[in-house]
């Protein structure tokens, strides 16, 4: 089940995300502030037992991994939001999505809900 990141979990997973593999050592020189070895560490560890990092120990040090992709994260993190909605607080939540949405995005929205209702009319 994924969970809005802090700040700082955000800019590790980007990194991940972007490298595919990271280590302590390259979250710190990738950052654009300072921050303690120790902050890092324990927000890498943070995120492996949220389970958005895999990790293994290479040496004397643990080498992490995405344990998903981003879209998958998102997708994650969406589905989690809907689904602690109430049904009468959907309506609001799916009405701010298609307000912030662009044209485009409203087309291939459009795309989606036909695939999907075509998708349950099967037998």
């Amino acid at each position: 089940m994924a969970a809005p990141l802090g700040e700082l979990e955000q800019e590790v997973m980007t990194l991940a995300w972007k490298r595919g593999a990271v280590t302590v050592k390259d979250v710190l020189a990738a950052l654009e502030r300072d921050r303690a070895y120790n902050t890092v560490q324990t927000t890498l560890d943070r995120l492996f037992k949220k389970g958005l990092l895999e990790r293994e120990k290479v040496s004397h040090s643990f080498v992490y991994r995405p344990h998903m992709t981003r879209i998958e994260f998102h997708r994650a993190l969406i589905a989690n939001l809907v689904g602690e909605l109430q049904p009468k607080e959907r309506a609001p939540v799916l009405a701010a999505f298609v307000d912030a949405a662009g044209d485009a995005d409203l087309d291939r929205l459009e795309q989606l809900i036909e695939a999907k209702r075509a998708a349950k009319r099967k037998p």
